[in-house]
């Protein structure tokens, strides 16, 4: 059952809402025509590739691969050889800039109903943001304190971010 709760969201059954309104993209402070990582503890898995779009989407392809062009591959089999950002609630969000502060609130893979937390952080030039926290979009817990880096890699053809999940 699909439930109509504003013009720009679908939400199915108890899960959370997300806390952030699907909100354009305009301005420059990321580079968007690729995708943004981070590199794991070990300082050599890559891992967490996420695609951010000019309508405000996110979409999050998970992976954790030993090398860049690893991570390529695995981001063009999730994306071409399957149609699983189209159908997952997990891998799709939203995301908002303001000045140098990004946020970004998706589902999260769990049992059902999917809980959806946001992140936060401060972007430190047009191909690097830094998170410093993470916390439940409904508020129901307290902020916890984050140290994810995010580095940006080019990719083309940048995949579409038209799914059954945000319109």
């Amino acid at each position: 059952m699909i439930v109509l709760l504003s013009q720009t969201q679908c939400y199915r059954g108890d899960d959370d809402l997300l806390s952030i309104q699907l909100t354009p993209y305009t301005g420059n402070q990321l580079q968007i025509d690729g995708y943004y990582y981070q590199i794991g503890y070990d300082d050599q898995t890559i891992f967490s590739a996420y695609f951010f779009y000019k309508n405000g989407v996110l979409i999050y392809c998970g992976g954790a691969e030993p090398s860049l062009e690893e991570m390529d591959n695995y981001i063009k089999k999730f994306f071409i050889n399957s149609k699983h950002n189209k159908y997952m609630k997990y891998d799709c969000g939203l995301f908002l800039i303001e000045g140098n502060n990004i946020k970004f609130d998706r589902w999260y893979p769990s049992e059902k109903p999917y809980k959806a937390f946001v992140r936060e952080g401060v972007i430190i030039n047009d191909t690097t943001f830094h998170i410093t926290k993470s916390y439940h979009s409904a508020g129901i817990t307290e902020p916890r304190d984050r140290d994810e880096m995010y580095y940006f890699r080019s990719f083309s053809p940048k995949p579409d971010s038209t799914n059954v999940i945000i319109k």
